[in-house]
């Protein structure tokens, strides 16, 4: 059974089922989920540890599709020997929301990564995905998961991070997802385990990572500011038909970029920027402002 390991003293049972799969030439597809600050991202980095103590937080975690794909090309390069070498290859791919979430699941982020679940399942391979809930992702990659660790928070006393692991069974046939406990099997019989509690990962793990996240959400909100200044630019773009749209031939849509995005405060310094004569900025600004696009309303004041 596909959901069935020996009890073994001293030993993990779920670390034990996943290096199972592992040794049985199959790959591992899992998520952790739960609300924000609720200790995902930690919990998967101690089960990592815990599958590879030399799991290495600076080359195996990612924050995007092309970082985890990095990886794992890295896995599968016999010039990197700290990687390629590796008994057990574990890769994390923390807050994957960000890059496949199921609104865009037509998007080519979400077709690579179907391809790459579907396909990769001879590498051994073991991802952990971390996402707030399961329905952010692409329902189609769901598919292709073989576990769910639901986190239900971690204890400051104990240190100790709490979950509740369900391993997916898909149904084709009734298009639905089906949960199932592990059991584990010993002398005194088979028992769902239900709950799975482990330590929060060490001091000389959490450090590195911590600088990794700062990164990516300082970039991240970085690009959120961009987008919204874009999408605030084009709202104060002139809305009409075509003839009062900007000449692609001259330079009107660079007058109107350059003022749009770095301000305006005269024909004489506008015309320096953009390294055109005067006379031609001037013919081109009264022609652009007959069509409602007048650069004076970004007047620095």
């Amino acid at each position: 059974m596909e959901n069935m390991i020996l009890y073994h003293k001293g030993e993990s049972s779920w670390i034990n089922w996943i290096k199972k799969r592992i040794r049985n030439n199959l790959n591992l597809n899992a998520i952790f989920t739960g609300p924000t600050g609720i200790g995902k991202t930690f919990a998967a980095i101690e089960v990592a540890r815990m599958i590879d103590p030399e799991f290495d937080v600076t080359k195996q975690i990612s924050f995007s599709f092309p970082g985890l794909m990095k990886i794992i090309n890295q896995f599968n390069n016999q010039t990197d020997s700290n990687l390629h070498k590796k008994k057990f290859k574990v890769a994390i791919f923390d807050e994957a929301q960000t890059s496949t979430n199921r609104r865009d699941w037509q998007s080519k982020v979400n077709k690579y990564l179907n391809f790459l679940l579907s396909t990769y399942r001879h590498q051994n391979i073991i991802t952990l995905f971390t996402s707030p809930y399961e329905d952010f992702l692409d329902s189609a990659a769901l598919k292709l998961f073989h576990v769910k660790f639901e986190c239900r928070g971690w204890s400051k006393k104990t240190r100790k991070s709490n979950m509740t692991p369900k391993i997916y069974q898909w149904n084709s046939q009734k298009q639905k997802m089906y949960e199932h406990p592990l059991y584990v099997i010993s002398k005194t019989g088979t028992k769902p385990l239900r709950n799975w509690c482990v330590n929060c990962p060490p001091k000389e793990m959490v450090d590195p990572y911590e600088k990794e996240k700062f990164k990516f959400t300082n970039a991240l909100n970085q690009k959120i500011t961009q987008e919204l200044e874009a999408m605030s630019r084009e709202e104060e773009m002139p809305k009409g038909n075509i003839k009062n749209e900007l000449n692609p031939l001259s330079c009107q849509p660079e007058i109107w970029r350059e003022a749009s995005e770095h301000g305006y405060t005269g024909q004489v310094e506008l015309a320096k920027r953009l390294g055109i004569a005067q006379p031609q900025l001037a013919t081109n600004v009264m022609r652009m402002r007959k069509k409602g696009w007048d650069i004076r309303k970004f007047r620095e004041k």
